[in-house]
């Protein structure tokens, strides 16, 4: 399978580059992590994507994929988080289908149009899509400790995400979690 070779408008950019600074946020408290931006993927033989960026566990019993020799990543990343354009549903469900059969945990889409990512967590080998809990909040299972307040991300509230971030990563999901890398 090829990749979608399409440049990214202003808008897909910007919302690349303001999810990603959150997962980086997330990223800076939790070593032993790789978030890398449009770096290949390769799932199988046959098929290698290039996502917006992935989050990696790069050590201990979560991880799933290697990076090689550091030209792509040979597996299933642990977090896929990608943004599209309001035409490319069809390239979404495709790659969707790619991701889940390769079992990665979360893959989350963005859309241009949307005022909210689609939250894809993989469970029972099928994704589900997930919504906020009682709190509020979505909360990672392939990042534990990265949770993202729903009322937020729909304003586009970056500072109230890092917040949220910052005081999911002092709880105990996120401390038994670095135990395992």
């Amino acid at each position: 399978m090829t990749d979608m070779n399409e440049e990214y408008d202003i808008g897909q950019s910007a919302t690349l580059a303001d999810f990603l600074s959150c997962v980086n946020h997330y990223r800076m408290y939790t070593p032993g992590l790789y978030v890398c931006v449009s770096v290949p993927v390769q799932l199988n033989k046959t098929t290698r994507l290039t996502p917006g960026f992935v989050a990696q566990v790069n050590s201990g019993k979560f991880k799933q994929c290697d990076p090689g020799d550091y030209q792509y990543f040979s597996g299933p990343p642990n977090f896929v988080f990608d943004v599209f354009k309001d035409n490319q549903r069809q390239e979404y469900e495709k790659r969707k289908a790619l991701f889940e059969r390769s079992r990665v945990i979360e893959y989350v889409v963005w859309f241009a149009s949307d005022k909210m990512p689609i939250w894809n967590r993989l469970h029972k080998g099928a994704y589900l899509e997930i919504s906020e809990d009682v709190e509020g909040l979505i909360k990672s299972s392939a990042l534990p400790g990265m949770w993202f307040p729903i009322d937020a991300l729909a304003e586009r509230d970056w500072r109230t995400i890092m917040a949220k971030i910052s005081w999911g990563i002092t709880r105990r999901g996120h401390r038994d979690f670095m135990k395992t890398i």
